[in-house]
């Protein structure tokens, strides 16, 4: 005898059914939803950070290339100054040398009039001196 399909297997099948669109409706749609929402705002995120860093990369070789020109320049004017400062030097030099020779000279020549007075007068202070040992070992004065 054949028996007459159990009811409960029916009632089963339409409960998932049932189940099935509520938790596609309720639950699987919005969930779905939400995952493209942050799905696309990570691609725009990543997007947006690939723009921040191309724009970075360019605004560092941007500030590193005025960073070399005023290091040139920068260069330059250190060398302009020490030039400047060499050719002040120079020039001081050269004025204290003058002068540095010029005292010398002026030194030789006073040392030389010293020498020839000295020298001048050297023979008749050798003979005062003389006579006036010769006045004392004699005892008595000499007639000159």
């Amino acid at each position: 005898m054949i028996k007459a399909p159990d009811v409960t297997l029916l009632y089963v099948i339409f409960a998932f059914v049932v189940s099935y669109a509520l938790l596609k409706r309720f639950l699987f749609v919005p969930l779905g939803a939400i995952l493209e929402l942050r799905e696309q705002e990570e691609q725009v995120a990543a997007r947006l950070h690939a723009e921040s860093v191309r724009e970075l990369e360019r605004t560092v070789a941007e500030a590193e290339a005025r960073l070399a020109l005023a290091r040139r320049e920068a260069l330059k004017e250190r060398e302009t100054l020490r030039a400047e400062g060499l050719a002040r030097f120079e020039q001081k030099l050269g004025v204290a040398r003058t002068g540095a020779t010029s005292s010398v000279e002026a030194a030789s020549r006073e040392i030389a009039d010293q020498v020839g007075k000295a020298a001048a007068e050297l023979p008749e202070k050798a003979r005062a001196l003389a006579v006036e040992l010769a006045e004392k070992i004699l005892g008595r004065k000499l007639a000159a």
